[in-house]
């Protein structure tokens, strides 16, 4: 499925119930690039958080951020780069954009630990070769081959002797979490088990392992994605033998995290696109508001929830107007009225949208002469409206074809909540919603339900 963007740009509150509060002091970012070729630098981190720095016709920049501290992607046209970012920064970013690699240098507070990680980059390419053999060779050779990695990587940070310690210790224990996803990948290729020590190597890391860490959970990628995993393979678990939809099941587990950073991201960023597709919406947002104790991200999901709750089941679907049929002229919802309507949302450059056809042409061969008519509404943008028609014609598809007026932005697709596609609609002849995320074509699930209408 393929998923929008949503930018959004705030002051994000660090709450954090096992470590001492971090300061909310600003961050200052300023610098200098030659021989510039845009007017804005843009800066993504965790959670959604998005912004921009204007540059000038000079290349000079500068702006103050309210931010948590971590790891935040820069890009600059086509450039992009990581960049670590902490209270109290007053960082200098200086680079050539036609020689950047060769260029780019950080200076004030905070450029030591940015110079380093820098060059950590290409430390890392160099070891992912000798990595790959480690998980190839899957022999007693490949634990002392990833081992030698770690401990090559805690002696290039020990060349730095300039870091401050708090920034040491946080990479100590980024290197040891690299260092133990390495061990599991391993271990999920030793499937026969013959690698001597490598499961109770494994076994002891993860046992010692603190999972409430709010600081390395913003400062460590690796970090991040073993407490996401976690929770993951609970919430999977707890779904089987308590019988809850998995994403229920995920904010149920979550919500015992004691840490407020690590469980209000995960929540945040389990119900941004979470709550479109859950089947039991107000279930999903009461155990979200439990598990949430950010006043910003309880106000974004608020909003997605009064959406949602409009277009629940029974209700009047949201209408569309006059959008361009592929046969002539214009169509309304409202000239769709007195048949079920099965609704695909969908673009012509969405891989996902584009495995859906064969299954969609099935049931529409199986239901031609039924009570039902099959509604495809095309969000690709005016300017590719020949792709579409040509998409049309080369794949034979059949229904009514339809290109909504303002792709992404179109009511109809803002007034269901749309972040992804494809997306599968079920209105009755009166045009009230029987399901707003119905299953795909290809899971095999609408023929009993179409069954169930008597079509």
């Amino acid at each position: 499925m393929l998923k929008k963007i949503i930018l959004i740009s705030g002051l994000f509150t660090l709450l954090n119930s096992c470590e001492t509060e971090i300061p909310k002091s600003k961050t200052v970012i300023s610098g200098t690039i030659t021989n510039p070729n845009n007017a804005l630098l843009l800066i993504a981190g965790n959670d959604y958080f998005r912004d921009t720095i204007q540059v000038d016709e000079s290349g000079n920049f500068k702006d103050t951020l309210d931010i948590l501290p971590g790891s935040y992607l820069l890009s600059y046209g086509k450039l992009f780069w990581r960049t670590y970012l902490h209270n109290g920064y007053d960082l200098e970013i200086v680079f050539d954009s036609n020689n950047f690699r060769n260029t780019l240098s950080y200076k004030g507070e905070g450029g030591v630990e940015n110079n380093y990680l820098f060059q950590k980059i290409s430390k890392q390419r160099e070891a992912m070769t000798k990595r790959q053999e480690a998980m190839k060779m899957r022999n007693d050779s490949s634990l002392l081959l990833l081992n030698d990695l770690k401990e090559s990587m805690h002696q290039f940070l020990n060349s730095y002797p300039a870091l401050p310690p708090a920034f040491k210790g946080l990479e100590k224990r980024s290197i040891t979490y690299g260092y133990i996803a390495d061990l599991q990948r391993l271990h999920s290729k030793d499937t026969l088990g013959v690698i001597s020590g490598l499961t109770s190597k494994l076994n002891a890391l993860e046992e010692n392992m603190d999972f409430n860490s709010g600081m390395d959970y913003l400062f460590s990628n690796r970090y991040r994605r073993m407490i996401e995993d976690t929770y993951r393979e609970k919430a999977q678990l707890s779904a089987k033998t308590s019988n809850l939809a998995e994403d229920i099941a995920f904010l149920k587990e979550i919500s015992n995290i004691k840490n407020d950073t690590i469980r209000n991201s995960l929540a945040f960023n389990h119900a941004k696109y979470g709550i479109t597709y859950t089947k039991d919406l107000n279930t999903f947002y009461s155990l979200f508001l439990k598990s949430s104790t950010n006043p910003i991200h309880n106000e974004d999901i608020k909003v997605s929830y009064e959406i949602l709750k409009k277009v629940a089941k029974g209700a009047p679907s949201p209408g569309f107007e006059d959008y361009e049929n592929y046969q002539g002229g214009t169509t309304s919802l409202k000239d769709l009225a007195g048949s079920y309507l099965f609704i695909d949302v969908w673009a012509t450059w969405c891989g996902p949208c584009r495995k859906e056809i064969p299954y969609l042409k099935e049931l529409e061969t199986k239901y031609h002469d039924k009570n039902i008519k099959f509604v495809s509404i095309s969000i690709d943008r005016q300017k590719d409206r020949d792709k579409w028609k040509q998409m049309i014609k080369d794949e034979n598809l059949g229904g009514v074809q339809l290109l909504a007026d303002k792709n992404w932005e179109s009511s109809f697709v803002q007034n269901y909540l749309i972040k992804g596609i494809p997306r599968f609609i079920i209105l009755d002849p009166q045009g009230n919603i029987i399901d707003y995320n119905a299953p795909v074509p290809s899971s095999g699930k609408l023929e009993s339900i179409f069954d169930d209408f008597n079509l």
